[in-house]
């Protein structure tokens, strides 16, 4: 696969596991909210917000750090300092995508008694592995 190509660099991340977040959240919406949603003085809403915006907006961030990385590395910056910071980065990403669709799917571990759970945890594992690829041939370089 060519992920050196800018376009599909960014299909790839952020916007894979930000489609990933909001499609999660769309579909299990009615297992989220029978597990998770309590009305009242929060209302639920404080948490949902963080992972719809929040999250969406450090992942972006994250790629502009990566992106700003891969162009240092075409001035000669050494692949260890690369791999230094591109590891971390990249592990924060991963990280924070996975909590915000796990978040979403209401029964993370309800592969077999919901197929919206088992769609999710599909598209996410997709998107990671996409992305881990991603970044191995950025290390590699």
């Amino acid at each position: 696969m060519n992920t050196r190509n800018p376009i599909i660099s960014l299909l790839i991340f952020p916007f894979a596991q930000i489609a990933v977040i909001y499609a999660t959240h769309l579909m299990c919406r009615e297992i989220w909210y029978a597990n998770y949603y309590v009305p009242g003085e929060d209302g639920g809403e404080a948490e949902p917000a963080m992972a719809l915006i929040a999250v969406p907006l450090i992942l972006i961030a994250i790629s502009l750090l990566l992106g700003s990385l891969t162009m240092l590395n075409k001035w000669a910056v050494t692949r260890w300092l690369s791999a230094v910071l591109r590891v971390p980065l990249a592990g924060m990403a991963l990280l924070l995508s996975f909590i915000s669709t796990v978040f979403f799917m209401g029964e993370a571990l309800a592969v077999f008694s919901h197929w919206q759970v088992t769609i999710a945890w599909m598209a996410w594992l997709a998107s990671a592995g996409l992305f881990v690829m991603h970044q191995w041939d950025r290390l590699k370089r």
